[in-house]
């Protein structure tokens, strides 16, 4: 069995593209044959991951696995017309390789609800897929409803518990670790969704009362003038601690070091972020935006002062423990099982 993930792939570090690289990775560590093509603006060198460019690029590079009969799964967004680009171009026909889609953004249901187009253009890209893989509910109900047949997709979190492996700790959180109590950390991101204003606001409300509280904050976007001009507002700048862009090992470190990890997103898919600190036994705290993980400290999405106030019960109570999901062996037997059909189909066809 051969399997090509196809998806972003780190640099940078956002949701699909750690889950493309944990699930490759746990597909290498069983012995499986896997590749990666990278889509998205990595470039850093990594074994069996191909950077492609171009759109003429990717066909070339595609029609080749194709032709050798992989197992294809592809990872996108689902929530703009490039996904939705992608999701046709790699599900054209092509017996000889199973396709597989998952679709992973919380912003998915909005997109296919605002256009009748959009909708319809989203039945036929994934027509060519064998299996349909939503990150909720949610996005399982918004294909239904655009007329993907239910049996075709199976809802599952896309997160790889085994792959949850903190990297060591800088000299740059050991250093808020410890002038801050409490440490509590934020994945932040330019984007209005990310919520950088409500978990300002809050901060403002926990220092009142914690003066000595600290919000770390990791991801792109931490050093531009917005940013600066929020925390000026919000009179939160003494309280920051600005990592900037962290290796994800790095950033898991950050996760296990601090005391409660806080995701104020006003719209969000499966969050893995939320997920890997429950996975690490920390106090996770996120909005209401969509459904979270049992162990969540929920907050409604947008409130700051409800923000604050779960922030004071989750550093109060501590971390609920709960089991964590893993999509490896799921997505492992699915390959087995699609790549057995099409074997048995072949034999079906030569004997006839």
């Amino acid at each position: 069995m051969r399997v090509l993930l196809v998806g972003d792939y780190p640099p940078p570090h956002g949701g699909v593209a750690i889950h493309v690289q944990q699930l490759h990775r746990f597909l290498r560590e069983r012995g499986v044959e896997a590749k990666v093509l990278d889509i998205g603006k990595g470039g850093r060198p990594a074994p069996d991951v191909t950077p492609v460019r171009s759109l003429a690029q990717f066909g070339l590079r595609l029609a080749g696995f194709l032709s050798a009969g992989w197992t294809v799964h592809v990872h996108t967004s689902g929530n703009n017309p490039k996904s939705w680009m992608l999701a046709v171009a790699a599900g054209l026909p092509a017996p000889r390789s199973p396709r597989l889609i998952t679709l992973h953004s919380g912003v998915l249901p909005d997109f296919l609800a605002a256009s009748s187009a959009h909708r319809a253009f989203a039945r036929a890209a994934l027509v060519g897929y064998s299996q349909v893989i939503a990150v909720s509910e949610a996005v399982k109900g918004a294909l239904v409803g655009c007329g993907v047949p239910a049996g075709k997709i199976l809802v599952h979190p896309a997160f790889c518990a085994s792959q949850v492996r903190p990297g060591l700790v800088t000299d740059a959180v050991e250093r808020a670790r410890t002038r801050r109590k409490p440490l509590l950390a934020m994945a932040h991101h330019p984007s209005p969704i990310y919520g950088r204003m409500v978990m300002f606001r809050a901060l403002r409300l926990i220092a009142d009362e914690l003066p000595e509280v600290g919000l770390a904050v990791f991801g792109p976007g931490t050093r531009s003038p917005e940013f600066a001009r929020d925390a000026r507002e919000a009179r939160v700048a003494a309280h920051l601690e600005d990592l900037g862009e962290l290796e994800h090992e790095e950033a898991l470190a950050l996760l296990s070091r601090c005391d409660a990890f806080v995701r104020p997103t006003t719209h969000d898919g499966d969050a893995i972020s939320v997920r890997e600190a429950l996975a690490l036994g920390v106090p996770c705290v996120a909005s209401d935006a969509c459904a979270r993980p049992e162990g969540t400290y929920l907050f409604r999405a947008g409130h700051a002062p409800d923000l604050a106030q779960r922030v004071r019960q989750a550093l109060a109570q501590g971390p609920v423990s709960v089991a964590s999901p893993d999509a490896g062996p799921v997505m492992l037997g699915l390959y087995e099982e699609l790549s057995a059909s099409r074997l048995g189909s072949a034999r079906s066809r030569v004997a006839s």
